[in-house]
């Protein structure tokens, strides 16, 4: 990307050295990064039951804290969870850590340098019609090649929007897998929901913020996070004496996995109408997508590019 940069002769060529540095680019070294990363997600999500962390994960968070990079305390966290496993049952569980971390890599790979290559055209045509001169362009967008974590041998991985989900859904899972296993609703057989309240909050989150319903009540189906794109709310695992003295509420059902989404490959798919054209055709072919987009109503989350 940034030899294309340094090629460009002017504001049109520099628009054409981008789309071709986005078509020519080994996504394979990214998605090991994002394999690790989506790995670690996976691992502070068992943690944060067991001891207490922040319950919402970001990448920057992730690279630049000593204590998400320490290995040791991972492996003694999930050297408890499986001593819990094993002691609740008579025979031996085999549980794969990070097996969705290496599934979704790649196709979180793609989804990212997509969105990364839509912002870095965006700003480029955006100044261009302001009248910079393409040298002060090229300028700035080594810049947001460093603010995105694409400086060369930089640790930090690309902070993008289809990034900031996928990690935020390994942590809270993982949160829901522990959560649900029998010895641990045995214990806590009651789950209360909480949302993060921020100005970013949306109005579904802040409604069931504090609900509580039994652990093995099937309407959390409809309502465990993520419920729709970049939420941030968790399930928490609480006591029953604290259960049942808990304000009586039900679940509001328009608030039931918002959004509608479908797609033939993935889980979900960027919305063509987001990107460029030109970059979006090249992100299908390569995925040897025809038709990526399906509209289906009902009770799906919203996997797009949007907010709730």
């Amino acid at each position: 990307m940034r030899a294309a940069l340094d090629e460009a002769r002017d504001h049109a060529h520099l628009r054409a050295q981008l789309a071709r540095a986005y078509q020519d680019a080994e996504l394979q070294p990214l998605a090991q990064r994002l394999a690790e990363q989506l790995a670690l997600a996976e691992l502070a999500g068992y943690l944060s039951i067991v001891a207490g962390y922040p319950v919402e994960v970001r990448p920057k968070l992730l690279n630049a804290s000593r204590i998400w990079r320490t290995p040791g305390i991972f492996k003694r966290a999930v050297q408890w969870f499986r001593d819990k496993v094993d002691a609740a049952t008579s025979v031996p569980v085999q549980y794969e850590i990070a097996e969705r971390a290496a599934t979704r890599a790649a196709p979180l790979a793609a989804a990212a340098h997509l969105d990364t290559a839509a912002r870095l055209i965006k700003h480029a045509e955006s100044r261009a019609e302001q009248g910079a001169h393409v040298d002060q362009v090229k300028t700035e967008l080594r810049r947001a090649l460093d603010d995105l974590g694409l400086k060369p041998k930089a640790a930090p991985l690309v902070e993008s929007v289809p990034l900031r989900e996928e990690l935020q859904a390994a942590f809270s899972l993982a949160r829901r897998e522990v959560l649900s296993l029998d010895f641990y609703r045995a214990a806590y057989p009651f789950w209360r929901y909480n949302s993060v309240l921020d100005s970013r909050t949306t109005e579904g989150c802040r409604a069931l913020n504090g609900l509580v319903l039994p652990a093995k009540d099937p309407r959390w189906v409809g309502f465990t996070p993520p419920r729709h794109w970049n939420c941030r709310a968790h399930l928490e695992a609480i006591v029953h004496s604290e259960g049942v003295n808990a304000p009586k509420r039900q679940p509001i059902e328009k608030y039931a996995g918002e959004g509608t989404f479908a797609t033939l490959k993935e889980e979900w798919e960027p919305r063509p109408g987001n990107y460029p054209p030109d970059l979006f055709e090249i992100y299908a072919e390569a995925k040897d997508i025809a038709n990526p987009h399906v509209e289906v109503s009902g009770p799906w989350w919203r996997k797009d590019f949007k907010q709730e």
